[in-house]
């Protein structure tokens, strides 16, 4: 890697060009490996909104646009640090630094391990341009964890890559790399907690199955969109940890974060089913909580009902304004059959339509009515116990705390 002031420079003044356009000139550039500037464009152009704090500063060197895409972004990365009990750490997947880096604020002693030699060669670089006293001083390992002697440390972190020989991408954790079914028993040897992180596409059941020792799951969302699930297991003693799992579902908006917690136990209670249709409040969890499956739990804990045993909606009479998820005002029950399907566009013009346990795709439903996307009025279309197939017409209710 050959960074000098004129490619830093270089890269700066044709951030936001064509960049196709950028390496059929290269010519023109004398002294610019150009191909590798239009890497290092593309890949901050993907960094800055996820990744701000990296984004600014002009003398870091990104890995790439695959390491970049794959990276953490600078909230995610920070709630790591957040949850993390102890004074060292190793990361054993280290990629292009980004968790490690802010995981190993305030730590006594952290390892950066890596295999990609020129990813090692980068992340050198940016962890001397980042140094600071809230930071140790980095080790780099260059090689394969699973060659490398592993180091006694309170913390192991590891996030398999999530894609195949042939690049698509996977999500089972026996299909990444490395294989932390097969490797998590001597990790365990060697510290107090193992943090994993997991793609949010995985299935949280199989991992509770498969992985020991796990004491906590967390969820975490930005905007609404799960990112990523990361799982702590613990060494007790001679044994692992077989208690009862808490799930963490966070999410994070411009200018707040929603948090649940709760037990897996609470799952065993049945989820409360509503006997008397849909009532005047429609509430729909954060995708966190979806994606936890804490249906019964909500209902336990907040006065609502399910509209049905697979139609993650809720609802209440009484408004609930502290529900973790979109709130809305049932302004009209639609039956849903062909005949109105035809008069559906005539008067809903314009809406944003969501299905559940529904009989045809939002994509469907759409194309099939002719509404037009968007606008004030929000349509789900849901199976609703003891009623059937209905569209819901709603208005978003307005609470400073939520999305």
């Amino acid at each position: 890697m050959k960074w000098t002031p004129e490619l830093r420079d270089f890269i700066q003044e044709h951030l936001n060009d064509d960049t196709a356009g950028l390496l059929l000139a290269a010519q023109r550039y004398q002294g610019i490996d150009v191909p590798f500037a239009v890497e290092q464009i593309e890949a901050r152009k993907r960094l800055k909104g996820k990744l701000p704090e990296w984004y600014e500063n002009v003398e870091l060197v990104m890995g790439g646009r695959v390491p970049a895409e794959q990276c953490s972004s600078e909230v995610t990365a920070r709630y790591k640090r957040s949850i993390l009990e102890g004074e060292s750490l190793c990361d054993m997947t280290g990629g292009m630094g980004v968790d490690f880096w802010y995981m190993s604020e305030g730590m006594k002693r952290s390892i950066y391990t890596e295999r990609n030699e020129e990813l090692c060669e980068v992340a050198r670089h940016n962890f001397q341009v980042l140094k600071d006293e809230r930071h140790p001083e980095a080790e780099v390992r260059c090689g394969d964890g699973r060659e490398l002697p592993i180091p006694s440390v309170d913390i192991i972190y590891l996030d398999p890559a999530r894609r195949a020989g042939d690049g698509s991408r996977v999500y089972a954790m026996e299909d990444c790399e490395p294989n932390i079914v097969e490797w998590q028993d001597e990790l365990l040897r060697h510290t107090k907690m193992l943090l994993v992180k997991l793609s949010p596409m995985v299935d949280i059941t199989d991992v509770l199955r498969k992985l020991k020792g796990v004491t906590d799951v967390h969820i975490v969302g930005v905007r609404n969109e799960c990112k990523e699930i990361l799982v702590q297991a613990h060494a007790v003693g001679d044994s692992l940890y077989a208690g009862c799992v808490k799930v963490h579902c966070v999410d994070f908006w411009a200018d707040r974060q929603m948090e649940y917690i709760f037990e897996s136990s609470e799952e065993t209670h049945r989820v409360n089913i509503t006997s008397l249709g849909v009532r005047g409040f429609l509430y729909e969890p954060d995708v966190t909580l979806m994606k936890a499956q804490a249906f019964s739990s909500l209902c336990q804990r907040f006065p609502v009902y399910q509209l049905d045993v697979e139609t993650h909606l809720m609802t209440s009479d009484e408004f609930v304004a502290d529900f973790p998820g979109r709130i809305f005002e049932v302004e009209e029950m639609i039956p849903f059959s062909s005949k109105v399907m035809k008069r559906l566009k005539k008067e809903i013009p314009q809406a944003n339509i969501a299905t559940r346990n529904f009989v045809m795709t939002a994509e469907e439903l759409q194309k099939r009515s002719g509404i037009k996307v968007g606008g004030e009025v929000y349509l789900f279309g849901a199976k609703v116990k003891d009623v059937g197939q209905m569209l819901l017409k709603c208005r978003k209710k307005v609470v400073p705390s939520h999305p």
